[in-house]
C-alpha cells in the first residue's frame, strides 16, 4: 500500500532567529537571508520532490513567504491552515531564548509537565496534538501522494515527538531554517529524511548567523 509522504519545510530565517528571540505566534517577516533560503528550498523541491500534489502552510508571514516561491516552483496553490502555526507562549513571547531557558526554565518545565502552559499560552501537549492532528488530516486528504507542508520548528519538534515516539517531550532535534524533513504517514509515522540542508549555501549554514531560537 502506498502511504502519503509529507515533505515538511521549516520557514526561512527571520530577524528574531538571529537575535535569539522567541516570536511564536507573533507575526514576523523573513530576513534577506531567509528570502534567499526560501528560493533555494523551492528550487531544491522542484528538482527532488516535483511529484508533490498539494502545498499547505501556516498563515504566519514567515511561513507564507517561504511557501510562495515553493508554490511557484511546483505550480501549486498554497492552502493555509491555522493549526500549522508556531507554539504560542502567551505573555512570554518576545523574550530571549536565554531568558526562557535560564530564568523561566521553559524546557525543564515542559519536560516535567506536558500540560503546563508557559506564559498562559499553549501547553506542549496542546501544541503536539494541534500540529500532529493537522499533519494527519492533511495526509488523510491526499492518500498515497506527496504533500509539501511549511511550518515552524518549535511546534514541529513537539509534533514529531508525538507522531514518531508517542511522546511530545521525547524529540530533541530541531529543524534548521529552510530544511526539509520527509515523514511517511503510516499508523506509526516513519521518518524518511530529517533536516535535509544540502540545498543551502555555506552562508545559510553559518552557525554564528543562524537561528538561536527555534520559533
Amino acid at each position: 500500500m502506498a502511504h502519503t509522504v509529507l515533505s515538511i519545510i521549516r520557514h526561512g530565517e527571520t530577524p528574531a532567529n538571529v537575535e535569539g528571540v522567541w516570536h511564536g505566534s507573533t507575526d514576523t517577516p523573513l530576513s534577506d537571508r531567509g528570502h534567499g533560503q526560501a528560493g533555494r528550498v523551492a528550487a531544491h523541491l522542484a528538482r527532488t520532490r516535483a511529484d508533490a500534489v498539494a502545498l499547505y502552510s501556516s498563515p504566519l508571514t514567515r511561513a507564507r513567504h517561504t511557501a510562495e516561491p515553493i508554490g511557484l516552483a511546483l505550480g501549486l496553490q498554497i492552502r493555509f491552515r491555522d493549526d500549522l502555526q508556531e507554539y504560542h507562549l502567551g505573555s512570554w513571547e518576545g523574550l530571549s531564548y536565554h531568558e526562557l531557558l535560564t530564568e523561566h526554565r521553559l524546557f525543564e518545565r515542559m519536560n516535567t509537565d506536558p500540560d503546563w502552559q508557559p506564559g498562559g499560552g499553549e501547553s506542549p501537549r496542546q501544541v503536539a496534538e494541534r500540529l500532529g492532528g493537522a499533519l494527519r488530516a492533511i495526509a488523510e486528504a491526499h492518500p498515497g501522494e506527496r504533500v509539501i507542508v511549511v511550518s515552524h520548528a518549535g511546534a514541529l519538534t513537539l509534533a514529531f515527538g508525538l507522531l514518531v515516539d508517542d511522546d511530545p517531550r521525547s524529540w530533541r532535534r530541531a529543524m534548521d531554517n529552510a530544511a526539509v524533513t520527509d515523514l511517511r504517514m503510516t499508523a506509526t509515522p516513519e521518518l524518511l529524511a530529517f533536516n535535509e540542508t544540502v540545498h543551502l549555501s555555506p552562508e545559510d549554514e553559518d552557525p554564528a548567523a543562524r537561528d538561536k531560537a527555534p520559533a
